[in-house]
C-alpha cells in the first residue's frame, strides 16, 4: 500500500486513482527481484521531468519501472515500494539502490519549492542513516553514496531519447542543495572519482591524450602504400598520422560521421591531436581520400565498431551542410556502394549488433556510448543524411524503431521518451 508522510505544507489526501496506479507499480516494479537479499548501499535521486504525481505513477506502471519514494510538490512523501525490495529505475544501481524521486522539473526550478526540498532531504537523511549510506556523490563507480540519476546514466548508461545534457534530472544543483542540507559532501563532476578513466559511457575527455598511444603510422612515418581501389584516392599530404591499433580480422561494416569542421585540413589536425581518426575522408569537393595505410587498419572513431568497421568522415560542420552538398553526397554513396561490394557488406543499417551493414555514428553512440556527445535529437552524420546515402547506394534505410533489438536494455540510450 501507499504510505503518506505529511510535508511541511500539511498532509494531502490520497485519491483512489493514485492508490490504484501505485499498487500496479508495486507489482510491476518488483516482479522479478534479483536473487539474494537486497542490501542498499546507495540512494539515487530522480525527478519526474515535469509530470505531476498521477501521470508519473501511470508512466512508471506502464513501463514496469518505479521508485521507492515519490515526494509530491506539496511536500508529501509517498512510500510506493518497501525499501527491502529492488525496483527498476537506474541501470547499474538497481540491485543496490533506493530510489527517491521528486515531482517537478529540473535543477534550479526544483529549488523554487522549498517544501519539496525539505521533505526530500528528510527522507534521504533517514534512509542514509538507516542503511549507513555515505552522504556523498563522490564515487558512483563504487555504488556507495547518494547520486543523481544523471550521474548514474553517465557511468552505467540508460539515457532517454533526445535528452539534453543541461536538463538531465534532477540536476546537480538540486543534489548539491540536498546534500548540504543533510550535512553531506557534494563533489563537482570534474572531481568525481575516476571521472576521466575508462568505464564511463558519457566520457570526460582527458588532457593527457598521449595515453591513447603514440602516432607511429601514416604521413612521414610509414612508406606510402599502393594506390587504393577507385573511387578512393591517396596522397601523402592527405594521409593522417595515427596510432597503430592492429588490423581488422574481418571487415563487416561501415560507419559514417561528419567532421564538424569546415575543411579537411582542420579535420586532420583535430584527429591527430586527439589520437583519433577515420579510414576515409570525403572532402567538400567530393574527392574521397584513403587516409590510412590499409583500409583494414583499425582506427579509433566509433566505440563498439572500430574492430570490424571502416570509418568514413565527411567534411562538414553539421548535417545541414552535408545535405546541401550534392556532389559530396553522391561520392559518399559511390564509396559506400564500392566498399559494400568489395567486402560483402549488407547495404542497410538494420543490425548494428552484428556490425554487418552501413551505420551512422549516432546509431553506434546509442548502442555503445563512449562519447562526450550523447545528447540531441540527431547524431552525426544525421539520419536524414543516412537515408540519402543508403538509397543513393541502392541500399535500404531502416528507421530507428525497426533497428534490430532497439528496445532492449543493451542500448546506452534507451528507446524511451520518459524514465523515472
Amino acid at each position: 500500500m501507499i504510505e503518506t508522510t505529511p510535508g511541511a505544507a500539511g498532509s494531502s489526501k490520497r485519491d483512489a486513482a493514485a492508490a490504484a496506479i501505485a499498487l500496479i507499480l508495486l507489482g510491476a516494479a518488483c516482479a522479478a527481484p534479483p536473487a539474494g537479499r537486497f542490501a542498499p548501499t546507495a540512494i539515487v535521486l530522480h525527478s519526474t521531468s515535469g509530470l505531476d504525481r498521477n501521470r508519473a505513477l501511470a508512466e512508471m506502471a506502464r513501463r514496469g519501472m518505479g521508485v521507492h519514494v515519490l515526494v509530491d510538490a506539496d511536500g508529501t512523501a509517498h512510500h510506493l515500494v518497501d525499501v527491502d525490495r529492488p525496483v527498476r529505475a537506474a541501470r547499474g544501481l538497481d540491485d543496490v539502490a533506493i530510489h527517491v524521486s521528486v515531482v517537478g522539473t529540473h535543477g534550479a526550478e526544483l529549488l523554487e519549492n522549498p517544501v519539496l526540498l525539505a521533505t526530500a532531504a528528510r527522507v534521504v537523511d533517514a534512509l542514509a542513516a538507516r542503511f549507513s549510506i555515505p552522504k556523498t556523490n563522490a564515487d558512483v563507480g563504487s555504488r556507495r553514496g547518494i547520486f543523481s540519476h544523471m550521474q548514474a546514466k553517465y557511468r552505467f548508461g540508460g539515457l532517454r531519447l533526445n535528452e539534453p545534457k543541461d536538463r538531465m534530472e534532477p540536476g546537480e544543483v538540486f543534489v548539491e542543495a540536498l546534500l548540504r542540507r543533510i550535512g553531506g559532501t557534494f563533489v563537482e563532476e570534474k572531481d568525481w572519482v575516476d571521472r576521466a578513466a575508462d568505464g564511463w559511457f558519457f566520457v570526460w575527455e582527458r588532457t593527457d591524450l598521449g595515453r591513447r598511444g603514440d602516432l607511429t603510422r601514416g604521413r612521414g612515418l610509414t612508406p606510402a602504400p599502393a594506390a587504393p581501389r577507385p573511387p578512393l584516392e591517396m596522397a601523402e599530404r592527405r594521409r593522417i598520422q595515427y596510432v597503430d591499433r592492429g588490423t581488422m580480422s574481418e571487415v563487416r561494416g561501415i560507419v559514417l560521421h561528419f567532421t564538424a569542421t569546415g575543411t579537411l585540413d582542420a579535420a586532420i589536425e583535430t584527429f591527430e591531436r586527439r589520437r583519433l581518426g577515420p579510414s576515409i575522408i570525403v572532402d567538400v569537393d567530393g574527392r574521397a581520400w584513403q587516409v590510412v595505410d590499409r583500409l583494414e587498419d583499425k582506427v579509433a572513431a566509433a566505440a563498439g565498431t572500430n574492430d570490424h568497421c571502416i570509418q568514413i568522415e565527411i567534411v562538414g560542420e553539421d548535417e545541414k551542410a552535408l545535405l546541401a552538398n550534392e556532389v559530396q553526397t553522391r561520392r559518399v554513396a559511390e564509396v559506400v556502394a564500392e566498399l559494400c561490394s568489395a567486402f560483402s557488406i549488407p547495404k542497410n543499417n538494420r543490425d548494428i549488433e552484428s556490425l554487418r551493414g552501413v551505420f551512422s555514428h549516432g546509431q553506434a553512440k546509442k548502442r555503445w556510448g563512449r562519447s562526450a556527445w550523447l545528447w540531441g535529437s540527431d547524431f552525426d552524420p544525421g539520419e536524414s543524411y543516412m537515408r540519402r546515402v543508403l538509397e543513393g547506394a541502392r541500399g535500404t534505410y531502416v528507421e530507428e524503431k525497426d533497428w534490430s533489438g532497439r528496445r532492449s536494455d543493451a542500448w546506452v540510450i534507451q528507446f524511451e521518451d520518459w524514465i523515472p
